[in-house]
């Protein structure tokens, strides 16, 4: 039943609109700064559109945007049964908790993994366009793209959507949680700003949750010739950085599991009667006497 659930709300997500319209622009906002020397995302420096320090820098930074795609796919998920009042329904099911939950929140997910994917498909298609200088373009390296989407963006998209997955959760409201992403941002920006002495690189590159601080403490004195040829390492400070935050998203799904009530509203509401002591009973009387003539 869960890879049913997940399989469906795999395709829901698929036929809205706004999923192919986040993929365009996706594809297109990356394809533009890979073919487009006035659209820049990042500081890639003096390096191959294509090196590897641009796949994974770009990705990070697409990655914070899709904050809000993550959103619109993960919080509806929650949302979306008990406003359409389809909710009670499914819970008068066999279908458990967990396969409900979670199989909902897969199925959004890989929706947004796949709008995520149109980042390194646009660097990919952009570096091969035939009017662009040979000398600002690499050899094609499938790892480069491989590390960048799976190692630099899938956690950052996890972290988003079991946040505020968790959150939805809890409010059961799009608005609080939409502006629960604006107060992520900004707490997000207050903290880089508190915290950018040189003397907490360390501590930001560990904790910060796109992985931009850690890729950049590691790849601050590379050369240019490094950076086109030179994934940042997966170990040390990139992968702690990974790991930590792969952890809180657990957590942050654990959460939502514990504040998701598998009941309908009426439940709820009988239950409160009856703790309450009000009585749950119809008008009293004496029964109906039964007929079997030919009256009845």
């Amino acid at each position: 039943m869960f890879r049913k659930i997940a399989a469906f709300e795999l395709r829901y997500q698929l036929k809205a609109p706004v999923f192919w319209v986040s993929l365009a622009a996706f594809f297109l906002l990356t394809f533009g700064a890979t073919t487009i020397p006035q659209i820049q995302i990042g500081s890639k420096g003096n390096t191959f559109i294509n090196a590897p320090f641009a796949i994974v820098q770009v990705t990070a930074i697409m990655s914070i945007f899709a904050m809000f795609i993550v959103t619109a796919f993960v919080a509806n998920v929650v949302v979306r049964d008990d406003e359409t009042g389809f909710g009670p329904i499914i819970r008068a099911t066999g279908v458990t908790k967990f396969d409900y939950l979670f199989g909902r929140f897969l199925g959004a997910w890989l929706a947004t993994m796949l709008i995520l994917a149109a980042v390194p498909l646009g660097i990919l298609a952009g570096s091969a366009m035939p009017w662009l200088d040979t000398f600002k373009v690499g050899p094609f390296r499938p790892a480069d793209y491989l590390y960048a989407y799976l190692c630099v963006g899938a956690p950052t998209v996890l972290l988003f959507a079991a946040i505020f997955f968790a959150l939805a959760t809890a409010t059961r409201s799009m608005m609080a949680t939409y502006l629960g992403v604006v107060a992520f941002l900004i707490l997000y920006v207050a903290m880089r700003q508190l915290f950018k002495q040189p003397q907490y690189d360390h501590i930001v590159a560990l904790l910060e949750p796109f992985g931009i601080a850690a890729i950049g403490e590691v790849t601050k004195y590379w050369t240019g010739a490094e950076r086109n040829t030179m994934l940042p390492p997966l170990f040390g400070i990139v992968a702690e950085n990974r790991l930590v935050w792969v952890g809180i998203s657990l957590l942050f799904l654990a959460l939502a599991y514990r504040l998701f009530g598998f009941q309908s509203r009426g439940a709820k509401h009988e239950r409160a009667a009856r703790t309450s002591g009000s009585p749950l009973v119809g008008p009293a009387g004496p029964l109906p006497v039964p007929r079997f003539d030919g009256r009845s």
